[in-house]
C-alpha cells in the first residue's frame, strides 16, 4: 500500500516535470517574440454552455485568467467562489475570466453551472474529448493561466491557492495599470 502511494508520488513528480519542461521549451522556442513575454495562447475553438464561439483571439485587448477545471474536483469547487470575487472586485475593470470544463462530462459540468449560478459570473466553455487542454498542457485539475492583454503567458499554476499568492496579485495589478 505505501508502496503504491510512492510510486503514485513518483508519477506525478514525471507529469509536473513534463509540464514544467514544456513551459520552458515553449518559452524559448516557440511563440515568443524578441521583445515578447511568456508563450503565447495556442490556437483554439470552444463553445460557450450558452452556445457563443470564444477563440484564442478572444484572449487577446484585455487580462485574461483561463481556468480548467471538472465539476467533481473538490479544490475547483472551493476555488471557483474566489474566481466569481474576484471577478466581482474587478468589475468594470479591463480583464476577463473564461472557465473551460474539462475532464468531465458535459452534463456534469452544466449540471454544476446551474446548480451554483451565484458563482459563474463569467463564460464557461466545454472541451469535448479534452483536445484544447491538450494544447494548453492543462493535466491537473484546476489548472489556471493568466496572460497579459497580447496574450502572453504571465503566470501559470495548479491546484489551489493561486489567488493567495503574491506573485499573482502584484501581476494583476500591474496587468490592469497597463491597460
Amino acid at each position: 500500500m505505501i508502496g503504491d502511494f510512492i510510486e503514485e508520488g513518483k508519477r506525478m513528480k514525471k507529469r509536473l516535470s513534463f509540464a514544467a519542461a514544456f513551459w520552458v521549451v515553449l518559452f524559448l522556442l516557440g511563440g515568443v517574440g524578441a521583445d515578447a513575454g511568456g508563450p503565447k495562447v495556442p490556437p483554439f475553438e470552444l463553445l460557450s454552455l450558452d452556445g457563443k464561439k470564444y477563440t484564442d483571439k478572444d484572449l487577446l485587448d484585455k487580462p485574461t485568467l483561463l481556468i480548467f477545471w471538472a465539476s467533481w474536483c473538490g479544490t475547483c469547487q472551493h476555488e471557483l467562489p474566489k474566481v466569481h470575487n474576484l471577478k466581482e472586485k474587478l468589475r468594470g475593470k479591463p480583464f476577463q475570466i473564461i472557465a473551460v470544463g474539462f475532464k468531465d462530462s458535459e452534463a456534469n459540468i452544466r449540471g454544476y453551472v446551474k446548480s451554483h449560478p451565484d458563482v459563474f459570473n463569467f463564460p464557461v466553455l466545454y472541451d469535448p474529448n479534452d483536445r484544447v487542454a491538450t494544447r494548453f498542457r492543462a493535466q491537473f485539475t484546476p489548472t489556471l493561466f493568466l496572460f497579459d492583454k497580447k496574450g502572453e503567458l504571465v503566470l501559470h499554476h495548479f491546484s489551489g491557492g493561486f489567488f493567495e499568492r503574491r506573485d499573482f496579485q502584484e501581476t494583476l495589478q500591474q496587468l490592469l495599470k497597463e491597460t
